[in-house]
């Protein structure tokens, strides 16, 4: 058992002292319970350098030498108030009994009620700023939101009006572990809103099968959206493929179509039975189920389809001006190849190998519209792909696997592709599925990123904004994990049968914060550079001072420094020198304009008032144009962002 200090001598000591100030200090000398309390704390003085020091005050207080009693006696009363207010405790008669949290969370005691009760209020209720406060707050004290009563509002903030909020509430709440579930559940209403939809959706994460009971029992009951939910929640256990079969046959509409693709996950006989026959009437609708799947019929299947319709174009002696497609058969095989996406095994190996051999067929030459490009759908409405070559497209759904549910065949196939049995000539269109398979190996690949970057080949201006395209899609999405304490490459998917946007995340053995991070700084490319943000690990010092020496030099050479303002701040930069007037001379701006600039500068309060009184002289001087220039108005402004940086570092 923890041994605790014995406190009695402090507090008797503080009430004699009060009583010293109320009788007088006239009176110290005859006040024999004072000397007795002072005496007391003696064995507390070796403990502490604090209780010494109070040892001292009061030594001094009662010795006959001090001239000033009654500043002596305020000094050690304020002393004897602050360690006590440390101290504090509160008793109640009775035994103490836990707080009960249903497992909803931990009771955070050092959480001010203030804080903890603004929160609730702004994840509960309506009002500007809210959302903001919200953010904010689990920015800077995550911790809070493990308090049982916050994980309460949050699940209340899964119907708030302020859509952002909602949609940022679950997601956060599909990071909890399972003991959420029965606050979800709790009044759950099964002809609800957008409330009980996201509701479901964080079950499906946290829960799964779990929950499965619950889903079925709630589906009788349920209407539109919540219903259609409520039958996709069904996907996660192989168990409901019988209730799925009886839905299909019993429902009409968007329910009978949400049973399909919750079907399509089923890695099931009956399942595949399913999308076979269907696929002899209808193979379009076929592919749009199927595009989501990830069972290995599925992957199976789609293979199949593919190599049939890829069939002809193998043949010896092939006349490729000769290849003509109708409208249908074009729409197939877009829906077709669409469905390759998140497919992956041997069969899925051979189909993406066999396409590589017909790589100069282009879409204009095939379809009868004769089209320059072919519009198509990669990772839901978040990637649009317009291409002109077959090739081109395999490229990015063989990247786009990769990122979704890779293997080692597809990832080696990936980096064979692109550097072309090592030939001089590499096939650039496979480079961010490479990149991506490189970066998710366990493999030491610094080399191999450098050699492919900074190679002499680069130099054309063309081949560089190329792979300076391709790169920045991939750095935006490599993102530092605070909770895993590792890199991830995070994908978002739409998924077709909910709209919701399923996160996928592929962990990164690679040295980012090092040689990958080197690397990215001697590629320097603007495009690149703006989407290195979640790159950034702000507890990571060495690769923090790195980033900020190479962005700050580019924010003084590029017209649009002002984009490296944000990730200077998120390094932890504390000086502003130069970028302000850098920018103001660049950009003829408006006054108004001026208080918004300053308050994104990155640096401490006394770096921005040098920066903004050397771009008040030159404003002044006319060196610097400002549009309806008001120097009250600005130098307000300056003093209202000072305040806010003091408070804020």
């Amino acid at each position: 058992m923890e041994k605790k200090m014995n406190l009695a001598p402090l507090y008797e000591l503080h009430s004699h002292l009060r009583t010293a100030m109320i009788a007088g200090t006239n009176l110290l000398s005859e006040d024999f319970r004072l000397k007795r309390a002072v005496e007391d704390m003696k064995p507390l003085e070796a403990l502490s350098p604090v209780f010494a020091k109070i040892g001292q005050l009061t030594d001094k207080l009662l010795s006959d030498g001090c001239e000033d009693k009654e500043g002596a006696l305020i000094d050690t009363i304020t002393l004897v108030d602050a360690v006590l207010c440390t101290q504090g405790q509160v008793a109640v008669a009775e035994e103490p009994e836990p707080i009960t949290t249903n497992g909803w969370g931990s009771v955070i005691t050092n959480a001010p009620y203030s804080v903890v009760n603004t929160l609730v209020e702004a994840l509960t209720t309506s009002g500007n700023g809210h959302y903001q406060f919200v953010i904010d707050t689990h920015r800077e004290r995550p911790e809070l939101f493990q308090d049982y009563r916050i994980k309460s509002a949050m699940v209340s903030a899964l119907g708030a009006g302020y859509v952002e909020l909602a949609e940022q509430v679950a997601v956060w709440l599909k990071e909890e572990g399972e003991e959420i579930i029965p606050l979800l559940q709790k009044d759950f209403d099964p002809k609800g809103k957008k409330e009980m939809v996201r509701r479901v959706q964080v079950m499906e994460a946290v829960g799964g099968e779990k929950c499965n009971d619950f889903y079925a029992k709630m589906i009788p009951e349920a209407e539109r959206d919540v219903k259609n939910e409520l039958i996709y929640a069904l996907a996660g256990s192989v168990d409901n493929v019988e209730l799925l079969l009886e839905l299909i046959k019993k429902e009409k509409g968007k329910p009978k179509k949400t049973a399909y693709f919750a079907l399509t996950h089923m890695e099931d006989d009956r399942a595949e039975a399913v999308f076979r026959e269907m696929y002899e009437k209808k193979p379009i609708d076929t592919m749009i189920y199927l595009r989501n799947a990830d069972t290995k019929w599925a992957a199976k299947m789609v293979a199949e389809k593919l190599k049939e319709q890829l069939l002809p174009w193998t043949a010896e002696n092939l006349d490729i001006d000769q290849i003509s497609m109708a409208p249908l058969q074009m729409e197939e095989l877009r829906m077709t190849m669409e469905a390759l996406e998140a497919k992956n095994g041997e069969e899925i190996g051979e189909v993406y190998r066999m396409a590589l051999g017909v790589e100069d067929i282009y879409f204009h030459r095939l379809n009868e519209t004769k089209s320059e490009k072919w519009l198509m759908h990669v990772g839901g409405v978040y990637r649009k792909l317009e291409t002109r070559n077959f090739s081109g497209a395999m490229a990015y759904f063989l990247e786009q696997t990769l990122r979704t549910n890779p293997d080692e065949n597809l990832c080696r196939m990936a980096v064979e592709f692109y550097e072309n049995n090592s030939g001089k000539e590499k096939r650039m269109q496979y480079f961010p599925a490479a990149l991506v398979a490189k970066l998710i190996s366990k493999e030491d690949c610094s080399k191999w990123f450098e050699e492919q970057i900074m190679e002499k080949t680069l130099l054309g201006v063309r081949r560089n904004a190329a792979v300076g395209e391709q790169l920045s899609f991939i750095v935006k999405n490599i993102c530092y994990d605070r909770t895993k304490q590792q890199y991830v490459l995070k994908t978002r998917i739409q998924e077709n049968a909910n709209d919701v946007i399923k996160t996928f995340e592929q962990c990164i053995e690679q040295d980012i914060a090092g040689c990958f991070t080197d690397m990215l700084i001697n590629f320097g490319v603007w495009e690149v550079d703006m989407n290195m943000n979640d790159l950034i690990n702000p507890n990571n010092k060495e690769q923090c001072e790195k980033l900020e020496a190479y962005f700050y030099k580019r924010a003084l050479e590029h017209s649009s420094g002002r984009g490296y303002w944000s990730l200077l701040k998120k390094c932890g930069c504390e000086k502003c020198d130069g970028l302000f007037v850098w920018y103001l001379k660049k950009h003829n701006e408006d006054y108004w304009m001026l208080g918004y600039l300053l308050d994104e500068l990155p640096g401490d309060a006394e770096s921005l008032e040098r920066e903004a009184k050397a771009a008040y002289d030159l404003i002044c001087d006319g060196k610097i144009k400002i549009r309806g220039w008001d120097q009250k108005a600005y130098l307000q402004a300056v003093e209202n962002t000072k305040q806010r940086r003091m408070g804020s570092y």
